[in-house]
């Protein structure tokens, strides 16, 4: 009687500690609706399936390592040997830089607009460092003046 008890109890804890991934979507538009609808920062791999380096970022995601969780980030997950979803990513994306690497990432506000962008293998303090990058500029391009404080990281006015 106790086991089940325990195990209901750990896995309570586990799902509190360990806050779930975004399903990752496999289209870039939808990604970019859908953040804007439940005004979340989109994260977007452009990768392939037989990518290491792709699938060893998706695995930090996955095991928590990486912090985009479907509380705060629409994910998703575009195969670049579709042409069609290529030419869509880069047309969107041209002026990031990836380098030459995959996968090529690309973090947005929930507006679409690139906060953020890396290319290539990273650990998992890497993309935190690009996550955070995004953030920032998140949270100032909400405070600027005019911005309307349509920011997705609610902050409450001063004096509250």
């Amino acid at each position: 009687m106790k086991t089940p008890v325990f195990l209901l109890a750990l896995a309570a804890l586990t799902s509190a500690v360990f806050a779930e991934p975004p399903a990752p979507l496999d289209d870039l538009r939808k990604t970019l609706t859908a953040a804007g609808k439940e005004q979340k920062m989109a994260f977007i791999l452009l990768g392939r399936p037989t990518c290491s380096n792709c699938n060893a970022t998706k695995a930090m995601i996955k095991e928590g390592k990486i912090p985009v969780t479907a509380d705060s980030y629409v994910m998703a997950d575009l195969n670049t040997d579709d042409a069609k979803t290529q030419a869509e990513f880069m047309r969107k994306f041209s002026k990031e830089v990836f380098g030459n690497t995959l996968p090529f990432i690309v973090v947005t506000d929930a507006h679409g607009k690139a906060l953020a962008s890396s290319g290539g293998y990273k650990n998992a303090e890497q993309w935190k460092t690009l996550l955070e990058e995004a953030k920032t500029k998140a949270t100032a391009k909400a405070a600027a003046p005019g911005a309307g404080g349509s920011s997705i990281f609610k902050t409450p006015p001063a004096g509250q």
